[in-house]
């Protein structure tokens, strides 16, 4: 199974030219490096294009050429942040391993992956944050939801089993709440949600949960 290239192309679309063997493309990079720390940590209002600019080392004008509103820096930072994590889901997925295993490894990889990445967790648990990317372009969010729907369908199909009982709109539902799960990452935060339980080992245990409880229904079990 491969990452579908639509995506990945509609993410770089986002974040823009940050090639390393061009001038404008280091400074770009560098724009974003430094602005990622600030946002996640001072939040969209509270990030100063005057303090970025003080800290990259330009004037502010120099900024709004590579991004003319604070909200497309924003937007480049969340997707330059979505693109790093690439790998790691393409490498799970392109394993061999079993379905059920590439599945568990999926969803630990989305709780925890956030705990590497400052500005994704803001944006998680940052109610207003949140609802800066609400104006997020429409094109980059149904890429995203097309993304996760085309890649977890058929390890549930695979995992459930050809004789399995659920209708489309079931086995949509299980798709869509797996994906949801990522959202639970800010609670592994604070020990008080998980007593005793290390991050790494909630993952791995709800986890366990969810892909062990994808089997078929039993024949004459009510539907949820």
């Amino acid at each position: 199974m491969t990452l579908p290239v639509d995506l990945t192309h509609e993410i770089e679309k986002f974040v823009g030219d940050i090639d390393p063997r061009t001038k404008k493309g280091r400074k770009r990079l560098t724009i974003l490096k430094a602005a990622i720390p600030l946002f996640a940590a001072s939040g969209y209002h509270g990030t100063s294009m005057d303090e970025l600019a003080a800290n990259v080392g330009v004037a502010k004008g120099t900024l709004y050429l590579y991004f003319p509103k604070k909200i497309h820096l924003l937007f480049a930072c969340a997707a330059y942040e979505e693109l790093r994590w690439v790998p790691e889901l393409t490498t799970i997925l392109e394993s061999d391993e079993p379905a059920p295993v590439r599945l568990k490894k999926w969803i630990m990889s989305c709780l925890l992956l956030p705990f590497r990445s400052p500005l994704m967790l803001r944006l998680l648990e940052d109610a207003e944050m949140a609802a800066m990317l609400a104006d997020c372009p429409p094109e980059l969010l149904s890429q995203s939801n097309n993304f996760s729907v085309d890649l977890l369908q058929p390890l549930l199909d695979e995992i459930a089993g050809p004789d399995h009982r659920w209708s489309p709109i079931e086995l949509r539902d299980r798709v869509n709440v797996i994906t949801g799960l990522g959202h639970l990452a800010p609670v592994l935060r604070h020990e008080t949600f998980r007593p005793g339980t290390s991050p790494e080992r909630f993952a791995a245990i709800l986890a366990d949960l969810v892909v062990d409880g994808i089997r078929p229904r039993p024949e004459g079990e009510p539907s949820s």
